[in-house]
C-alpha cells in the first residue's frame, strides 16, 4: 500500500471520501440494474422496464460526475444536464409507481 501513499497525501480527505462514495453509489446502481433485469426476466411485468432505465440512468449519472470531478473538466452543458438526469429518473420512478398494466 506504500505505493499510493505519494498519491493519497496529494488528495484532501473529502475528495477521497466523495470519489469512493460516488463508486460505492455506482456499484450499487449496477447491483440494482441486474437485480431489475432478473425481476423482469422473472415475471416479465412491464413496469420494470422504467425501473430498469432509471436505474441505469443513475448508474451513467453517477459515473459521469466522478469523471467530471476526477479530471476536472468544466463543461458548461454539464449544468443542465446534471438536473435534467435527476428529473428524468424521478420521472421514471414515478411512471413506475403509477403507471397501470
Amino acid at each position: 500500500m506504500h505505493i499510493f501513499d505519494p498519491v493519497i497525501q496529494q488528495i484532501a480527505f473529502n475528495d477521497i471520501v466523495e470519489m469512493l462514495l460516488y463508486v460505492a453509489g455506482s456499484i450499487f446502481s449496477v447491483v440494482l440494474v441486474a437485480l431489475s433485469i432478473s425481476a423482469y426476466r422473472k415475471s416479465g411485468l412491464h413496469k420494470l422496464k422504467y425501473a430498469i432505465v432509471a436505474f441505469s440512468l443513475f448508474c451513467v449519472f453517477l459515473i459521469y460526475e466522478n469523471v467530471e470531478h476526477l479530471f476536472l473538466f468544466e463543461n458548461p452543458i454539464t449544468d443542465i444536464i446534471i438536473p435534467l438526469t435527476g428529473m428524468v429518473i424521478l420521472a421514471l420512478f414515478f411512471m413506475t409507481v403509477v403507471r397501470k398494466t
